[in-house]
């Protein structure tokens, strides 16, 4: 077993030199190509006066050279911490303050960091900089790979301390999960700086596979430029990436449908819908749903070309093991009768929230990270969420979850997107109210109601209903349910 991913790397540029590790929209590097690029790197962050134990910041610049820095950092035990592109400056400035960062390598400029390195003046210098220095790479399995941070909207976000230990398994997990081979080329249009699409890199380094990377998928004609010109046979998206694609590019898929081995798709809740229109084109392939969070990343996956069961996120990864448990954080026997909140244990969980003891103890304990999913796992291993405990409505007693809500009253052709929250009555305690996005300006409220009334129970029937321009999201398409919550009160 690798104690790290730099070391499938060394490995993989003196096994298969020739092997393309990397490709983007403007470069392809083979593995020994990588090596050579990434000691040269570690070589000018050592001129730059970074070593290791330092904090690194990166600005995403969603391409082949910031997983070379990534690696560079790696080889050079200096921590890498991935931030989104075009991040404002005071949130940059806060989180570089937070860590006590040693300096910034970004393409955005940021005149208010004083140590601000651009990215073009580093891959500039890589041909003159030294490949075969010196270079302490014993690893210890524990040290702190990356901090990855979440991406809140005010405050500092939370930091989730990573170590290389966790970064193999996670890889391992999607490795052995998605049955990866070794010809295995994956475009990866999800953004580098979250952590679905970095560990799907890290999966393919540890592999010795292919990683195609592009940024995002509203040039449609490029995603599939990429998919003919590197031969791609997987690809790595999240559920809104795939609701986009179906609406944009169902010509493409139909057309390349055929040379996909596998989807694998993650970083939020995947729709029945869209897994039926997934399934109906991708008869061949294998189609894997991942649970799992920054936290602990990638520990439960769903082949759903396989599994129709509702609400069933599959079994656990090879490095992962699903607990239930109940309030008091007590593992209970969990049937659909009796559910409970899932708690994850493994070699992939983090170490610990950055500077943050309350969080971590609240959350991580005796090497057991305790989720607020509320779920149960059948006889046979399957493991199941119905939703999140503090998302659940509470009518009357009976517990719903937004979920069923949302799977029905977004199929009609005029709902563009969806999300219900609970709101208080004084009579029932609380009832559903739907938030709807329309695609469609002769939407008719109600024919709408109607068609809710016919297809779902009387008691997950909204209760009211606001008509919005759009439902928030994240980047990776998370649901902000919180952010409506917060105005439905």
């Amino acid at each position: 077993m690798y104690k790290s991913i730099i070391d499938a790397v060394l490995e993989h540029g003196r096994n298969r030199p020739e092997k393309l590790a990397l490709a983007d929209n403007e470069r392809a590097i083979t593995y020994k190509e990588l090596v050579q690029h990434l000691t040269a790197i570690a070589g000018i962050l050592r001129n730059l006066d970074i070593h290791k134990g330092d904090n690194l910041l990166v600005e995403c610049t969603q391409d082949a050279r910031f997983i070379a820095i990534d690696l560079a950092c790696e080889l050079s035990h200096i921590v890498f911490i991935p931030i989104e592109k075009k991040m404002s400056e005071d949130r940059v400035k806060s989180i570089y303050e937070h860590i006590n960062a040693k300096a910034l390598i970004a393409k955005t400029d940021y005149a208010e960091i004083e140590n601000c390195h651009h990215i073009d003046d580093i891959w500039d210098k890589i041909s003159l900089a030294e490949t075969n220095a010196e270079y302490d790479q014993k690893t210890i399995e524990y040290d702190i790979a990356e901090i990855l941070f979440t991406t809140g909207t005010t405050g500092i976000p939370k930091g989730i301390v990573i170590s290389h230990r966790a970064n193999v398994a996670i890889a391992e997990n999607i490795k052995y999960g998605v049955e990866m081979k070794e010809n295995a080329i994956e475009l990866v249009p999800l953004p580098l700086s979250h952590s679905h699409g970095l560990r799907t890199c890290y999966a393919h380094l540890l592999n010795g596979s292919t990683t195609v990377i592009i940024d995002g998928i509203m040039n449609v004609g490029l995603f599939f430029d990429m998919i003919e010109k590197y031969g791609v046979n997987a690809i790595d998206i999240s559920p809104t990436l795939a609701k986009i694609l179906l609406k944009i590019g169902m010509r493409g898929l139909e057309k390349y449908k055929d040379k996909i081995d596998y989807i694998e798709i993650g970083s939020a809740v995947l729709e029945e819908e869209t897994k039926k229109m997934l399934k109906k084109i991708f008869m061949k392939s294998r189609l894997y749903n991942f649970y799992g969070s920054t936290e602990a990343g990638r520990c439960c996956v769903c082949n759903f070309n396989e599994i129709n069961n509702e609400g069933c996120i599959g079994r656990p990864s090879i490095n992962a093991e699903m607990l239930i448990v109940d309030d008091s954080k007590k593992e209970i026997h969990s049937s659909k009768e009796k559910l409970g909140l899932l708690a994850i244990r493994g070699s992939m969980i983090m170490n610990e929230y950055y500077n943050n003891r309350k969080l971590t103890e609240e959350t991580l304990i005796n090497d057991i990270i305790y989720t607020n999913d509320l779920g149960y796992i059948d006889e046979s291993g399957k493991v199941y969420i119905v939703g999140r405990n503090d998302d659940i409505i509470n009518y009357k007693g009976i517990k719903i979850a937004p979920e069923e809500i949302e799977s029905v009253a977004t199929l009609p052709h005029y709902i563009k997107d969806c999300a219900c929250v609970p709101i208080k009555d004084n009579i029932c305690g609380q009832v559903p109210m739907l938030y709807v996005s329309i695609c469609d300006s002769s939407f008719d409220i109600n024919l709408y109601i109607e068609y809710l009334r016919e297809n779902l129970e009387q008691t997950r029937v909204p209760k009211r209903i606001e008509v919005v321009e759009q439902i928030p999201r994240s980047e990776n398409g998370k649901l902000l349910r919180k952010r409506l919550m917060t105005d439905a009160k």
